[in-house]
C-alpha cells in the first residue's frame, strides 16, 4: 500500500467518479478548473456525457483571477478541481457562480480539509471530497506523481 491517496490526477478523477457519479449526474454542467484539473476532466470526459465548461484561472503568489462564465443562470453546476488547500480559490469560484445566478453549486474534489468546509458552504450547496484531512495540507502529499 502506498502512502499516497492518488497515483496522479487521472487516478483522482477515477476515484471521484467511482465515489460520486450519481451525485455528479444530477447536475446540468461541469465546470473544470484549469489548468489544475485537466487530467481529472479527461477521466470525466471518457465516462460522462454532461457538458463541460473550462474555467481558466490565473494564480499568483498574492491573488487568484477568476474569469466569469456566461450562460450559467438557473443551472445546477458541479465544479471539479484537483483539491482544496486553504479554500481561497474554491471560494472565489463559488462567489463567481453565485454572481452568475446558478440554481445550485457543488464542489467535487479529491481532497478538501474538514476545517475549510464550513467556509465553502457559504458559496456552495454541497461539497464532495474523496479524502478529508482535518486541516489544510499541501496537495502534493496526496499525489504520488505531481
Amino acid at each position: 500500500m502506498t502512502q499516497f491517496d492518488f497515483i496522479d490526477r487521472s487516478d483522482a478523477g477515477q476515484k471521484m467518479l467511482a465515489t460520486f457519479r450519481p451525485e455528479i449526474l444530477e447536475h446540468d454542467v461541469i465546470v473544470v478548473v484549469l489548468p489544475a484539473a485537466v487530467e481529472i476532466a479527461l477521466a470525466f470526459a471518457t465516462e460522462m456525457t454532461l457538458p463541460m465548461r473550462d474555467l481558466n484561472i490565473i494564480r499568483t503568489r498574492t491573488e487568484v483571477s477568476i474569469p466569469r462564465i456566461g450562460d450559467l443562470a438557473g443551472l445546477k453546476v458541479a465544479v471539479i478541481d484537483d483539491g482544496v488547500e486553504s479554500g481561497s480559490t474554491a471560494m472565489a469560484i463559488g462567489a463567481m457562480l453565485r454572481g452568475a445566478s446558478v440554481q445550485s453549486a457543488t464542489l467535487v474534489v479529491p481532497v478538501c480539509p474538514k476545517s475549510v468546509v464550513p467556509h465553502l458552504l457559504a458559496v456552495y450547496d454541497t461539497i464532495h471530497a474523496v479524502v478529508s484531512p482535518p486541516v489544510p495540507i499541501s496537495l502534493t502529499r496526496f499525489y504520488e506523481v505531481n
